[in-house]
């Protein structure tokens, strides 16, 4: 979990926005994506799936 987390984190800095900026635009609750990216919470495999659409990151490589 620590991956996602750091990766979403990386995300969301790449692209030069908030978390709560990354999760609207992929349309994933805010709150949750910021669980996740706290390492509060797992990531829901439909969420990698919308971020993975949102920015061109092969699904794979967000969880890794």
């Amino acid at each position: 979990m620590e991956n996602i987390k750091l990766n979403i984190r990386a995300i969301a800095a790449n692209m030069k926005i908030s978390i709560e900026e990354l999760a609207r635009r992929a349309d994933i609750a805010p709150g949750h994506l910021k669980q996740v990216s706290a390492g509060n919470v797992k990531m829901l495999a439909e969420d990698v799936q919308k971020l993975s659409k949102l920015t061109g990151i092969p699904a794979d490589n967000i969880i890794a």
